[in-house]
């Protein structure tokens, strides 16, 4: 899953590591390429797909546009309930006479947003869907008997029907996989909700089902009359008595049959169905609220600043001194802006930014929250016409865009779980909590792979409410019955879904800690690596570093200016813990150095007495043997060079280098590392 899993080598060997040289087969080779052009695929693809959520999924744009508009004809000229008697034929059961105060309440909603002449409601297009068989055809609700007293023979007539609904819900996604809830016996058509509540059941949405048509003319008496009529579908959607309702619309073609029974003054409709292959017009109506538009603000913001620093890192940052840093305005200026130098510098990608910064992550997190209400019911109606039309290609991006959002919801409760676990625990140096340690992921592959069940979290919401059964006043007085907000459609499959995002995000974690076990047994070995895995809110550990075997330790070797920017990274956009090294491991590696600097000093006379010696015998030896000598010379210097440093937080949560000597590397020497382009071996 990247270059950071394959073991390198390095010329230098200091005492305390051991290295074995490993070169991969042609199929390891080829599998390891293969792997990191199919994660910069992934990346690619997901950064398209939020490009697709922030363009295809914005309600502000989308009603903007106004394509949706158009589903309110039938309604333009009506204005109230008694209005809407007058214009339209219903049948005696199913007019609004016939319904509930909250269907009433309903009717004059769906009449108010029609006339919304304030902008309160957004009025949103959800693109066209193919009616290929009965899944996708609702014109049957036509077939009835409508009464028009004052009809003449070839008098215009529209149609319409009412009907107000409480549907009620059994179990949940958990309760259907590891109880009863699927295989108890369901309501039958008939049941009131007194038969209901003892099966199980609770009251989760309330609904007003109205269709109008266009207009029929009235036929001879006893003549059948077969012709096309188009159907208005206005399907309102509250998640509590009394709430202001969602609105579901559509347009279909329906073939109708029907005749007028001049005895009772009646027109029948026998039958009524759906034109295989025409298309259902799909809309949705919502109440505009300030959490979308802020949403929609917050996460072009986050995309911004994102790119913003992200250009910055792309330079090679200055190494921070804490002191530097006092106040919040500083602190935000070098988030967003740091002081840099012109040296380019890749030390890590853009998803990387967008994954592992903590406050791109809370904010996008945050901002996705906000639109959530919005979001789940418009995916869950699109989704419902989507799957029995076919493949749409538009509409399926549209819908894994709306997936990919609770990404950031994974990853937001993964940085959560490793706050709380250094919150909560007593450990006191850094590499102490191994439970800290598996809240890491160790490439993006990794992150990409939790986001296949997000994917599929509508089709879980409908797996969970699957056990439904819907109350009409037919059978019921739907004024005694009330849908409560903690039980609805949605906020009720709301912990089976958390437990499904919990579940999938440990088992990626698992396979990825199980798989990779060798891996992270070395960067746990490493004092960059710990700052990584133990002690910061980091969660993605691909640093695309090689990594030494050692006994004591094992080595990185990070170049000056990719360890500048990983400082500014874990300073201004992490949270650090502070934890300290363990003073043990800090006593060994002192001491393991010094050993090396004894056995390297024995082996190699210093740079000055070798550049002496190479001088006296350069009359007396031929140019090969010059040749020779300046190759040691060379060695020397870079054994000299090779020196193990070490990386540590202070309490305040601020990096520090250290070389072997505890002597902490200033910035001025910094400055130098950078110029020459140099780099540092990390014990």
């Amino acid at each position: 899953m990247g270059s950071l899993k394959f073991l390198s080598v390095s010329p230098a060997k200091p005492a305390g590591t051991k290295h074995s040289s490993i070169v991969p087969s042609k199929t390891q080779a080829a599998f390891r390429v293969a792997i990191q052009y199919a994660t910069t695929a992934l990346g690619a693809f997901c950064a398209f797909l939020v490009a697709v959520d922030i363009v295809g999924n914005n309600w502000e744009l989308n009603h903007f546009v106004g394509d949706a508009k158009h589903l309110f004809t039938p309604l333009l000229n009506i204005y109230n309930a008694s209005q809407l008697l007058e214009s339209f034929a219903f049948p005696a059961a199913w007019s609004p006479d016939a319904v509930s105060n909250v269907g009433r309440f309903m009717v004059t909603t769906t009449i108010d947003r029609v006339h919304d002449d304030t902008s309160t409601f957004y009025h949103l297009t959800l693109s066209q869907h193919l009616v290929q068989n009965a899944a996708n055809d609702i014109c049957g609700t036509l077939a009835k008997t409508y009464a028009i007293p004052n009809a003449s023979i070839g008098a215009n007539v529209n149609l319409g029907t009412i009907q107000d609904q409480i549907t009620c819900i059994r179990g949940n996604a958990i309760t259907h996989m590891f109880g009863s809830t699927m295989t108890d016996p369901k309501a039958a058509l008939g049941d009131n909700y007194t038969t209901l509540s003892e099966m199980g059941y609770v009251p989760g949405r309330v609904g007003l089902d109205m269709r109008l048509t266009t207009a029929i003319q009235v036929p001879p008496p006893g003549q059948l009359i077969t012709t096309n009529v188009t159907m208005y579908t206005y399907f309102s959607k509250g998640f509590c008595s009394g709430c202001r309702p969602g609105m579901e619309m559509g347009m279909d073609t329906c073939a109708i049959v029907y005749s007028y029974n001049d005895t009772t003054n009646a027109l029948v409709v026998r039958s009524s169905h759906a034109y295989v292959g025409s298309y259902h017009v799909l809309g949705f109506s919502f109440y505009r609220r300030w959490g979308a538009l802020t949403s929609i603000i917050i996460r072009s913001l986050c995309v911004l600043m994102a790119l913003s620093a992200f250009a910055s890192s792309e330079k090679t940052v200055r190494w921070t001194d804490p002191l530097m840093l006092t106040s919040w305005f500083k602190r935000i200026k070098h988030m967003l802006a740091p002081k840099h130098y012109r040296h380019t510098n890749h030390a890590f990608k853009f998803v990387y930014f967008c994954f592992n910064s903590d406050l791109f992550v809370l904010l996008y997190s945050a901002a996705i929250l906000m639109d959530e209400d919005i979001a789940m019911v418009y995916a869950r109606v699109m989704n419902r016409w989507a799957k029995p039309a076919g493949f749409n290609i538009w509409t399926t991006l549209r819908l894994w865009a709306l997936g990919l959002r609770w990404l950031w919801f994974n990853l937001a409760l993964l940085k959560l779980l490793k706050w709380l676990c250094n919150f909560v625990s007593t450990v006191r140096f850094n590499g102490g909590n191994k439970i800290m340690g598996l809240l890491n992921f160790s490439s993006l592959s990794c992150v990409y792979l939790t986001v296949f069940a997000l994917f599929d979290r509508t089709d879980y919401i409908e797996y969970g409410n699957s056990v439904n059964f819907v109350l009409t006043s037919a059978t019921e007085d739907l004024d005694e019955v009330y849908v409560e907000f903690g039980d609805s459609w949605y906020v009720r499959g709301l912990p089976s879904l958390l437990a499904l995002m919990l579940a999938n995000l440990l088992l990626v974690l698992m396979v990825d800690h199980v798989v990779y076990r060798t891996w992270w047994q070395l960067l746990a070995k490493n004092t960059l690596g710990r700052q990584h895995m133990f002690n910061s809110t980091s969660i993605l550990s691909d640093m695309s570093l090689p990594v030494e075997h050692g006994d004591l330790y094992s080595t990185i070797t990070v170049n000056a200016r990719t360890l500048c920017t990983f400082q500014w990274f874990f300073t201004g956009h992490l949270t650090c813990f502070g934890l300290p090294e363990d003073p043990d491991f800090v006593r060994k590696f002192v001491s393991s150095k010094l050993a090396t600097s004894r056995m390297n000093t024995a082996k190699h006379p210093s740079i000055d007495a070798k550049q002496q010696e190479v001088g006296e015998m350069v009359a007396l030896v031929d140019t090969n043997q010059v040749a020779k000598d300046e190759a040691a010379l060379a060695n020397a210097a870079a054994v000299a060079d090779a020196a193990i440093h070490m990386i540590v937080q202070d309490q305040d949560g601020y990096w520090h280098l250290y070389d072997s000597e505890k002597h902490e590397v200033q910035a001025l020497g910094m400055e130098v590392k950078i110029l020459r382009n140099a780099a540092y071996r990390l014990g």
